[in-house]
């Protein structure tokens, strides 16, 4: 009997560091493999969408639009501009309006616009790069391939303003998640 060789047996210790070894390599191949496949190409889900409902309740979403939404001045925005003395600080001049003429007149050149769906303005009071002060808030919408940077083109030119506009761009594109 002492002359037969024994076989030695795993311990439990080394089966559990080889099924550990296992399980790190694996966890590595599934991150390398997560990590460079490429992204699946799923539609945009719609941020909102414009519906039109007939007189017999029929609901007709219409297609790909998107709003711009922008600030300009109302006639009781000059009660809150810089003075330099007696006068509006000449930066601030075109913000000036001596009735609402202005903006009616820029609404009538927004709806003769072809790229232009429709608008609507509410007086609002906010604060953006400016101090606190009154206008109007305009919401305008547009056919999806016309550009922030045309709308803002369009206002300069009008508001004869040489500083930056911000508008703010919601688009729709992508299909309806219900």
């Amino acid at each position: 009997m002492n002359g037969q060789s024994q076989k030695e047996t795993p311990s439990a210790g080394a089966g559990i560091f080889t099924l550990l070894c296992c399980a790190c390599v694996g966890a590595v191949i599934a991150f390398v493999v997560y990590r460079y496949s490429p992204p699946r190409a799923e539609p945009s889900r719609r941020l909102w969408w414009p519906v039109v409902v007939n007189t017999n309740g029929s609901e007709t979403v219409l297609g790909d639009y998107r709003q711009f939404e922008f600030w300009t001045p109302s006639v009781k925005t000059r009660d809150y501009l810089h003075a330099d003395g007696a006068q509006v600080a000449a930066q601030e001049k075109w913000e000036v309006l001596p009735n609402e003429d202005a903006v009616l007149q820029f609404g009538s050149m927004l709806h003769s616009n072809k790229n232009v769906l429709g608008y609507r303005r509410v007086e609002v009071m906010g604060q953006g790069r400016t101090n606190f002060k009154p206008g109007w808030w305009w919401t305008v919408n547009v056919l999806s391939d016309y550009s922030a940077g045309e709308m803002g083109h369009i206002y300069q030119d009008f508001w004869k303003s040489s500083q930056a506009v911000f508008i703010e761009v919601i688009d729709n594109h992508g299909r309806i998640e219900e």
